[in-house]
């Protein structure tokens, strides 16, 4: 996706800059450069989110970003977990697409790899490949037509399982 290589070259640079800056004040262990270092890491897990996870799990990375912004609310079930609708409080993407979301007082991770993707309009289901656990997670706003047209390639992955009727017809209107 076009898109995607600007957004990448954009964070290449910033993280460049920001890396030489924070080698000329390391030896400096104020809060400012606590908070340098975090933002350093916030740009590592947003090129991790557009180059190492399946385009289900950015879809699903994306629109978790897209609540907190909007203080939209996610829902958790699983065998081990039921939590109320919750604030969504942080998303991140670390090394070997282990993807962590803050919802409410609960810290939820998965590694993409380990998962299918079965997609609706208004929740997920992240099921274990090994069919051995499954996590759903409900949003208090759907999936809009726009987040969805954005990936195309959603149809072609192999880590989805199902997508919605509807859905799939949206993303059918941009292939053609």
């Amino acid at each position: 996706m076009r898109d995607d290589t600007l957004i990448l070259e954009s964070l290449e640079d910033i993280y460049r800059h920001l890396t030489a800056a924070l080698q000329r004040v390391n030896k400096d262990r104020s809060i400012h450069v606590k908070q340098l270092e975090e933002i350093a890491d916030k740009l590592r897990s947003q090129r991790r989110t557009l180059e190492d996870i399946s385009f289900p799990a950015r879809l699903i990375v994306e629109h978790l970003l897209e609540c907190y912004f909007k203080n939209g609310q996610v829902a958790v079930e699983s065998a081990q977990i039921s939590q109320p609708f919750a604030l969504v409080t942080s998303v991140r993407v670390e090394d070997f697409g282990l993807i962590k979301a803050g919802l409410g007082k609960l810290e939820l991770s998965w590694r993409d790899r380990d998962y299918s993707y079965y997609l609706y309009p208004d929740k997920v289901e992240l099921r274990a490949k090994d069919e051995k656990s499954a996590i759903k997670l409900f949003f208090s706003l759907a999936f809009s037509i726009q987040e969805i047209e954005r990936f195309p390639e959603l149809l072609r992955s192999p880590a989805l399982a199902y997508i919605y009727p509807a859905l799939e017809r949206w993303l059918r209107k941009v292939e053609a």
